[in-house]
């Protein structure tokens, strides 16, 4: 199980699509190391991708791809079949990012070199109207955000996750997943709205 390779370069993919997951994770359960690596292979861009988003750095991001992965493996027999494997997967994926969130504000480190591309990818020129300026406005407010805020923006608003996928991931009601992604929503528009009035005046004064 090869992260960085099989992330960054088109790779001979197994066939995942005629299995379900659990069979695969019950395969898993009992020592199939092909069974993991089909998971993997189904999943390994989506985890890189959320990674990414909460991290805001392709290195890193890249690491804690490969931590995840490592750590699903080791654990999968803690993975009881009450809820699908991708919630349990995801579950995993944002603690181990909220953990190296917090680990950075301890140390203040800040690393971005992230874009929005992968969003822009199949829109029209016309839907493309997002400046690098205005991408680095929106990781700079989302850097803002407290771990699990932003944890929530980016599993809806990025991932396009289900309130109630949200739930399980964070262990919540959808009721408060629901109030939290609003609240979020606010805190990340008002620092952008802080962010671009501090530029606007920064480049007023020159």
């Amino acid at each position: 199980m090869i992260i960085r390779d099989s992330i960054t370069k088109d790779a001979d993919l197994p066939e995942v699509a005629s299995m379900e997951d659990t069979e695969l994770v019950g395969l898993c359960q009992k020592g199939d190391i092909d069974a993991f690596d089909r998971l993997f292979y189904k999943y390994r861009d989506k985890i890189y991708r959320t990674t990414f988003r909460m991290i805001n750095n392709q290195e890193d991001a890249l690491d804690l791809t490969q931590e995840i992965f490592l750590k699903a493996y080791k654990n999968i027999n803690k993975y009881n079949f009450k809820s699908q494997f991708s919630t349990w997967l995801y579950k995993l994926a944002i603690n181990v990012c909220i953990d190296e969130l917090r680990k950075r504000k301890k140390s203040n480190e800040v690393l971005t070199d992230a874009t929005l591309d992968d969003r822009k990818s199949g829109n029209t020129p016309e839907d493309i109207v997002l400046s690098e300026e205005q991408e680095s406005l929106i990781w700079k407010a989302l850097d803002s955000l407290r771990e699990k805020e932003r944890s929530v923006i980016v599993l809806r608003e990025m991932e396009g996750l289900s309130y109630e996928e949200i739930a399980k991931i964070l262990k919540c009601s959808m009721g408060r997943v629901k109030s939290r992604i609003h609240e979020s929503r606010e805190k990340l528009r008002k620092a952008l709205e802080k962010i671009s009035d501090s530029r606007n005046d920064e480049k007023g004064g020159r």
